[in-house]
């Protein structure tokens, strides 16, 4: 997301600010050094590039799915499906007519034939679409919005595999566009893709109007939300019985700020150059920010339900997606109960 005042880190990540008697600034998203080869490509630029790859990153996120598959807990319930789960023991009092006699047969007790529960989930995801996620620190990194992007596409992978039913919001949350069938996830790379040609303004958050009830809802973005604005959004889907699962992609320099000496900071989205001396303490009062506004992302999902996940685009992609299966399969087997 962008940097105006008001939604960087704390009050300080995105724009200047005074520390003592010091002026100092802060990297995150909308402000970096303008000697990074590569460091930021504009929306139809990366749109451009994303589309020409569009064949390979849909095979590389189909592949993160079978792997969180692979790796994760198979989501089983006893239910009224149609596949076969599990035989267990008869308890006194069942019907007759639930018990496997061709299984119990084999044994000195009746057995039951249960079936796996397939009562699938709505799945909302959003992807951040503001101009600060065409952004990394490095050549040898993805920008964020690519990360992201890998990242929805597999889990939409995932998800389909499961029987669930997907939905992705536009970047403004008010268009939905079913993702299903073989060509699923062509189409929803196109419509994300599409999406980077026209960058949505800083502030932009989803609303929770167009939540169908009791569904889910996945967010991917650098996390420069103002708290106020991103703890309404979860009391919002909370209302509807909708839990919220917040997936942070940053870049490692945004976590560790690595810059010293004379900087100069550019704005990635319409915010004013800037030139920090060699004598400036940037990187303590930027990290204590930082810290400060992870804090309060992190207490906002816990109330809410979830934990949040922090991913760096440098860390490979599973990691995150298998954080994000374990929550979305605790959910469901609890029947997707939330704390208010």
């Amino acid at each position: 997301m962008g940097n105006t005042p008001g939604h960087g880190v704390g009050d300080t990540v995105g724009k200047s600010a005074t520390v003592g008697t010091t002026t100092s600034a802060v990297l995150p998203s909308g402000i970096l050094p303008s000697g990074l080869s590569m460091a930021t490509q504009d929306g139809p630029a990366l749109a451009r590039a994303l589309a020409a790859r569009m064949p390979a990153l849909i095979m590389t996120a189909r592949r993160i799915a079978q792997a969180v598959q692979q790796g994760g807990h198979a989501r089983r319930r006893a239910g009224s499906g149609e596949n076969f789960w599990q035989y267990r023991p008869a308890q006194p009092g069942e019907a007759a007519s639930r018990i496997d006699w061709r299984q119990s047969a084999r044994g000195e007790r009746p057995f039951v034939r249960e079936n796996e529960a397939q009562t699938a989930q709505t799945i909302f995801i959003w992807c951040d679409n503001s101009s600060s996620m065409n952004w990394h620190s490095s050549d040898t990194l993805p920008t964020k919005a690519e990360s992201a992007l890998v990242l929805a596409l597999a889990l939409a992978a995932m998800l389909l595999r499961q029987g669930e039913r997907v939905r992705l919001l536009g970047a403004d949350g008010a268009t939905v566009t079913a993702i299903s069938g073989n060509g699923g996830l062509e189409r929803m790379s196109i419509v994300l893709i599409d999406a980077m040609r026209r960058p949505s303004p800083p502030a932009t958050l989803p609303q929770a109007g167009h939540l169908a009830r009791n569904g889910r809802l996945v967010l991917l973005g650098d996390g420069l939300y103002d708290p106020a604005a991103f703890s309404g959004l979860l009391r919002a889907a909370l209302a509807r019985q909708v839990r919220t699962s917040l997936i942070e992609v940053i870049d490692p320099a945004e976590r560790d700020m690595p810059y010293a000496g004379r900087t100069r900071f550019m704005g990635l989205e319409d915010e004013a150059p800037l030139t920090l001396s060699a004598g400036t303490d940037l990187r303590t009062a930027y990290r204590a920010a930082f810290t400060q506004h992870q804090q309060q992302l992190s207490d906002l999902c816990r109330a809410g339900g979830n934990a949040m996940i922090t991913q760096t685009t440098d860390q490979p992609p599973e990691r995150a997606l298998l954080a994000l299966h374990a929550q979305l399969a605790a959910a469901h087997h609890t029947g997707g109960g939330m704390r208010a």
